[in-house]
């Protein structure tokens, strides 16, 4: 057996014996089990907004009401955003030719940051749930959300999801259609 034969035989039986380590994880469960029932049948309520969320106290049981602007891709979390901030297709300027009026480009990323708390469900691992979906929501729908509040040295406000509720789906101008 020439040299290059067997450090080819070599690589070839370590590359077809790699660890556990080297493989990769199943993927998340299209929904995860127990992400479905946080889908409240009924709107929990009078709401604090986003804003007066933020002011609230850390571990205090709150009610926040905003918008979707963005849903963390493989796990069962979002950003909600207050609704005193008007997305690009709405409001005074709907902005007409906007590629992305389910966005909020035209707002200034420290105004969104200090309008906006990260909504999470944990499981009983007290990690945030690993799932392809969260199910019956999209970016823009306007949600009731129940949780606990949580809060760190930087600023950043989470909502630890007990359930939501969709309040509202706006729809989108003739030619466009939703992200995937």
């Amino acid at each position: 057996m020439t040299r290059s034969t067997l450090i080819a035989l070599v690589c070839s039986l370590t590359l077809a014996c790699g660890s556990a380590e080297d493989k990769p994880a199943a993927p998340p469960a299209k929904t995860a089990p127990g992400i479905a029932k946080l889908t409240l049948s009924k709107d929990p309520g009078e709401a604090l907004s986003v804003a007066k969320a933020r002011e609230a106290k850390a571990d205090d049981e709150v009610i926040v009401v905003g918008r979707i602007s963005n849903i963390v891709k493989g796990y069962a979390s979002f950003n909600l955003i207050d609704t005193a901030l008007d997305y690009c297709g709405a409001g005074s300027d709907a902005m007409e030719l906007c590629a992305t009026p389910w966005d909020y480009c035209c707002i200034a990323n420290d105004e969104k940051a200090e309008n906006t708390v990260v909504v999470e469900a944990h499981g009983a691992d007290g990690k945030v749930v690993a799932t392809t979906e969260v199910p019956g929501l999209r970016l823009l729908d306007l949600v009731a959300v129940k949780g606990k509040l949580q809060k760190d040295e930087h600023g950043n406000v989470t909502v630890l999801a007990s359930g939501w509720f969709r309040r509202e789906r706006p729809s989108l101008r003739d030619g466009l259609s939703w992200p995937k």
